[in-house]
């Protein structure tokens, strides 16, 4: 296979997203507008001054971004049958509270981005510098508490959500999420829902990602995904293994667990693994994953599943 003539080093794990180092090293990788049915939208995240958190529009009861969220998601509706927008994009995320007078956006799509062309990141962010402008504009006229507000600046990086999955031991589907399937080999659980974002601004793409997201494929309370050590190994690969987005799954789950709070557990899995590797000569590919949970759990992972294998679920 060629996971075995593989550069000669005895571990490496990629963590770039794209999953560049494993393409490059030759792993069978799946890959946006080839092998992946819809470019998730990229978003470049802004900053703003002047945010005004205690304006007396939202009451005495009012409790912190909640209030702004919910005001800034109608008003929106209004600001694109107006014409403010130069794309009727449906979807807004909010304010995220900085401090108390600061303020994060992680909103603003760039749609059909490929993050794996130089020319298509560029593009993008000189289009989502431009949408900055646009929401601290929007912010400004509709939304109380944000008449003072002013843009210090966009994320120097685009904020890509797909590029390359690869093609691993084992794949996560939206029917292992939909059960909340638990696995003996699980190296992590998680609750997310499967958070696809709309792929244009179309009405039947913002209800579907509604739909998705806030209800067909939502986990019930205290339910959780099992994340199988497989997702994190490039199928055959010996000394490689993968953290974050570039985890093998289908679009559905991967639009939940491609989120930063999962890519840290996989991170620890994959280098607890690395680890046990190097110590024991076993192969990714055929690691004892009875020893690897029971490393886990050691450090303080919580790992809820009653049976254990030494070999991964396939």
């Amino acid at each position: 296979m060629e996971g075995y003539r593989f550069i000669r080093a005895k571990a490496f794990i990629d963590a770039t997203g794209d999953a560049a180092l494993s393409d490059l090293a030759g792993a069978d990788c799946k890959v946006i507008l080839r092998d992946i049915e819809a470019v998730a939208p990229s978003t470049l995240c802004s900053l703003f001054a002047g945010m005004n958190w205690d304006d007396p529009a939202y009451g005495d009861d009012w409790r912190g971004i909640d209030k702004v969220k919910a005001f800034s998601k109608k008003q929106l509706h209004q600001a694109i049958a107006d014409g403010h927008f130069s794309q009727a994009d449906k979807f807004m995320p909010g304010m995220n509270k900085i401090g108390k007078h600061a303020a994060q956006l992680n909103g603003g799509h760039i749609f059909n981005l490929n993050g794996l062309s130089s020319r298509s990141l560029s593009d993008g962010m000189m289009a989502g510098r431009k949408l900055a402008v646009e929401y601290l504009e929007f912010f400004r006229k509709y939304v109380p508490g944000c008449a003072e507000l002013e843009l210090v600046t966009t994320a120097p990086v685009m904020g890509v959500r797909d590029t390359r999955r690869v093609v691993g031991e084992f794949e996560l589907t939206i029917e292992d999420f939909k059960s909340a399937r638990q696995f003996p080999d699980q190296v992590a659980v998680y609750n997310r829902p499967t958070d696809v974002h709309p792929t244009d601004t179309s009405d039947k793409e913002y209800q579907r990602f509604l739909h998705d997201f806030e209800g067909f494929h939502g986990l019930g309370e205290g339910d959780c995904l099992g994340v199988p050590y497989g997702i994190l190994v490039p199928k055959g690969w010996i000394n490689l293994w993968v953290a974050g987005r570039c985890h093998s799954s289908d679009t559905k789950v991967h639009g939940s667990i491609r989120a930063q709070s999962a890519a840290y557990m996989m991170g620890q899995a994959a280098a607890t693994a690395a680890v046990q590797s190097i110590r024991t000569g076993e192969p990714a590919c055929d690691l004892d994953t009875e020893q690897l949970v029971l490393a886990l759990r050691a450090a303080g992972a919580y790992l809820p599943q009653r049976e254990l294998s030494r070999t991964m679920t396939r």
